[in-house]
């Protein structure tokens, strides 16, 4: 193991505590979504009562899958999260084929709508009554990347710290919005809440209701992503499972008391017809400050595009220091020991996601390749139980979360298959691709011609970003 100029290791130091982890957690769950249309749930089930027990239910339910993880985490504390879960119990290719499904379907197009929706709600005040034009929206949103690539860059330390802020600032405007929802209420704004008026117009259909519970779900997503920073994490055996715990009680809080908090103003029918809900909220009760509400989505989405990038960079670096991708995707910075290649890396691919207008179909396509992968991960623990029973487990759950989460992920797994056939297909097609992908990058024994090339790319890149391999968790 090498060591830079102040005699420390060359690995991924632990610079990320609880309130760094809750904080991620927040962030990434938290996006947009709550300020601009959380209306995919009452849209199935019509009233306001069977919606906000839905939102509860969901959170309740993302608990199983954050308890099944912390013991993946806790049981593999490498840098990757489900990649590492997947390949310990299925074998290199299967965690060749999470990467891959990353890399090409769900992160950068994620990445690329986040910093759009950024770009989006900086113009608004300027774009009121029209849309933003496509040259300023790809500038800022490109601004936004490249910034947070040169912090993700240079310090763990300094991201987490912006991260921190940007968490605090988001929980603070759905603390404002649930400030003038309790005040609402107060002034007699309870119409909505009467026992008639809470389930008027419910619809009991199962089917809406799968639905509805496939919405609630996707909005909770996210609550596995410090795994990915595991080897960050300060006594992750003690701060990952606290994080996930605390990270996801205050979402569900929040989402539950947003919801009520919109609907003192706005009736279920209102809520449907608007595209950025806390925005009308807001014009119903500041008029022409709405604006303001605005600034806060934008500043919600620029921490979600920090967290997302912090996060992500961490699965390909740990499949490179597994041979699963170029090697020099798993380089750290000797300075700043951070994993420089792969953050630029994902940079890169989040800037020319932003060149193509339609990145929706992409991330729609994400929803059914995230959870085959997340079924894969929680089906890994079960296997993992049953071949390596003796091995250290510092955190060992109940069963009853893995298999409920299990069933809750086939669930999702079947209404995309259902709601969305053409993009499934899609999808899977491009999963299957990653096989011979596999073959030609990993099993396939290349030219000498051919690797003294690669070798000559590989030293120039190491030159340029003045890092070194990390072989801190090699076997």
């Amino acid at each position: 193991m090498g060591t830079n100029e102040n005699n420390e290791k060359i690995e991924l130091k632990k610079t990320i505590g609880l309130f760094g982890g809750v904080s991620l957690i927040i962030s990434v769950i938290v996006g947009s979504g709550i300020f601009v249309s959380p209306k995919g749930v009452i849209e199935e089930v019509g009233s306001i009562g069977l919606s906000l027990i839905i939102w509860v239910v969901c959170g309740i339910l993302s608990i199983f899958g954050a308890q099944t993880y912390a013991e993946l985490g806790c049981m593999i504390p490498k840098a990757g999260g489900d990649y590492e879960y997947i390949m310990a119990a299925f074998g290199p290719i299967s965690g060749f084929l999470f990467v891959w499904s990353q890399l090409i379907i769900i992160i950068p197009t994620a990445n690329a709508v986040a910093a759009l929706t950024f770009a989006d709600y900086i113009l608004q005040p300027i774009y009121q009554t029209c849309e933003a034009p496509y040259v300023p929206r790809v500038l800022i949103a490109a601004s936004a990347v490249l910034i947070l690539t040169i912090l993700n860059c240079v310090s763990v330390k300094w991201v987490t710290r912006v991260q921190n802020v940007f968490s605090t600032g988001k929980i603070i405007a759905l603390l404002i919005i649930i400030f003038f929802g309790i005040y609402c209420l107060c002034i007699g704004r309870y119409q909505n809440f009467t026992w008639d008026a809470l389930f008027q117009g419910s619809n009991y259909s199962i089917g809406k209701i799968s639905v509805a519970f496939y919405s609630g779900l996707f909005c909770y997503a996210g609550w596995s992503y410090l795994n990915f920073v595991v080897e960050e994490v300060i006594e992750p055996n003690k701060t990952l499972p606290r994080s996930i715990w605390l990270g996801l009680f205050i979402v569900i809080v929040v989402y539950t008391f947003t919801n009520i908090a919109y609907f003192t103003l706005l009736t279920p029918s209102e809520m449907l017809a608007s595209n950025a809900v806390a925005v009308t909220f807001a014009e119903k009760l500041i008029g022409k400050y709405a604006w303001i509400i605005s600034i806060f989505v934008a500043l919600s989405t620029f921490g979600f595009v920090n967290s997302i990038l912090l996060s992500t960079s961490r699965i390909i670096f740990g499949a490179a220091r597994n041979n699963h991708m170029p090697t020099i995707l798993a380089f750290i910075n000797i300075r700043f020991l951070t994993p420089i290649v792969s953050v630029i890396f994902m940079s890169v691919a989040t800037l020319i996601c932003l060149l193509f207008q339609d990145t929706f179909v992409l991330l729609r396509m994400g929803v059914l390749a995230e959870y085959l992968f997340i079924a894969l991960s929680v089906a890994g623990l079960l296997y993992l139980r049953k071949i390596q029973p003796h091995t250290p487990r510092p955190i060992k759950v109940s069963l009853f979360y893995p298999y409920s989460f299990l069933i809750i992920c086939l669930f999702i797994i079947a209404m995309t298959l259902y709601q969305k056939p053409i993009e499934s297909i899609v999808c899977l097609g491009i999963i299957a691709l990653g096989v011979p992908v596999f073959w030609a990058g990993v099993i396939w024994k290349k030219p000498k011609s051919v690797q003294d090339k690669l070798d000559t790319i590989t030293i120039m890149v190491q030159k340029l970003t003045y890092s070194v391999f990390d072989e801190s968790k090699l076997e």
